[in-house]
C-alpha cells in the first residue's frame, strides 16, 4: 500500500467514526437516522452477517469499512488523525515555524521534538497534565498519544495537506 492509499484508508475511516458516532448520538436521543446512515448500517450489518453465514471470521471492524485486512483500525486512524491536526495547528501557531515552507518546518519541528524527547520527556511523561507553553504542550500529547511523531517526510505531507 502506497503512503496515498494508507492516507485515503485513514481519511476513510475517520470519515466512518465520524458517522457512527452522528448515528450514536441520534440513536441515543431517539432522533431519526438519515436515510445514508440507515444504508450504512443496513450494508455494514449485511456483510458482518454474510461472513458468519459463510463460516468466517466476522468482523464489524471490517463489516464497516474500518478495517483491512492488515489495514488500521478505527482507533488508530482516530489517534494519527488527531496528531496529525495537533501538527498542523502548531505549525500554523508558532510564529518561527509558521512563515516555513512544509519540508523546513518538518525538519526543525522534528528537531525540536527530538530535544523535548530527550530533554523534557523523561521527566514529564509521568503529569496529568501537558506543559502549558508550546511546543511542549503538543510535544507532550504526541509523546504521550497512541501515535508516534512521524519521520521529516511524512511529516511533510501532514503540513501540505
Amino acid at each position: 500500500m502506497t503512503g496515498v492509499d494508507a492516507q485515503h484508508s485513514v481519511d476513510e475511516a475517520v470519515s466512518m467514526v465520524a458517522q457512527l458516532r452522528d448515528m450514536h448520538g441520534r440513536l441515543r436521543d431517539g432522533r431519526p437516522l438519515t436515510g445514508q446512515q440507515v444504508q450504512l448500517l443496513v450494508d455494514g450489518l449485511s456483510g458482518y452477517l454474510e461472513t458468519i453465514d459463510d463460516g468466517g471470521a466476522a468482523s464489524l471492524d471490517r463489516s464497516f469499512g474500518l478495517k483491512q485486512w492488515g489495514g488500521v483500525s478505527p482507533a488508530r486512524s482516530t489517534a494519527l488523525d488527531r496528531r496529525d491536526r495537533m501538527l498542523r495547528r502548531l505549525w500554523r501557531e508558532l510564529p518561527e515555524w509558521r512563515e516555513l515552507t512544509p519540508g523546513a518546518a518538518a525538519r526543525q519541528m522534528l528537531a525540536s521534538f527530538r530535544r523535548y524527547e530527550t530533554d523534557r520527556w523523561p521527566r514529564e511523561r509521568h503529569l496529568q497534565l501537558a506543559p502549558v507553553t508550546e511546543p511542549a504542550t503538543t510535544w507532550w500529547r504526541v509523546a504521550s498519544g497512541n501515535a508516534p511523531m512521524p519521520d521529516a517526510p511524512r511529516l511533510r505531507q501532514i503540513l501540505k495537506a
